[in-house]
């Protein structure tokens, strides 16, 4: 399958770091939902390093620091509808929605339940 995404968008835009490209299951969801969107997708944040990750505020566990997620810029709500259904199809359970992005993530010993986060809580 291709890689839909450059190592500059995978990267920490801190120090580098690529920790996506050692997550296959990841990567491979992530551009099988690209894939099935039929449009590009702009990652506005994956890897993170621990540094970065507290500098901007992210969750102290986040799956950024495992390069186990994605932000997806999104500010239309006909994209942001067709791009979530299309996250759902290839696999991903935890998606959150914002008013500029959708981040979704397949965490760790996180629960395997389905959820969808928005800015009104989990639905």
């Amino acid at each position: 399958m291709m890689d839909y995404f450059t190592e500059k968008e995978k990267e920490c835009p801190d120090c580098g770091l690529n920790l996506v490209d050692r997550n296959n299951d990841f990567l491979r969801a992530l551009n099988t939902a690209r894939d099935l969107y039929g449009a590009p997708m702009e990652a506005t944040s994956m890897t993170r390093c621990e540094p970065h990750n507290t500098e901007i505020g992210g969750a102290p566990r986040s799956a950024h620091m495992d390069g186990r997620a994605a932000d997806i810029r999104c500010s239309n709500m006909e994209a942001r509808m067709n791009m979530v259904k299309c996250f759902i199809a290839a696999g991903f359970r935890r998606i959150e929605i914002s008013p500029v992005h959708i981040h979704v993530d397949m965490k760790k010993g996180a629960r395997d339940a389905f959820m969808i986060k928005t800015g009104m809580g989990i639905v």
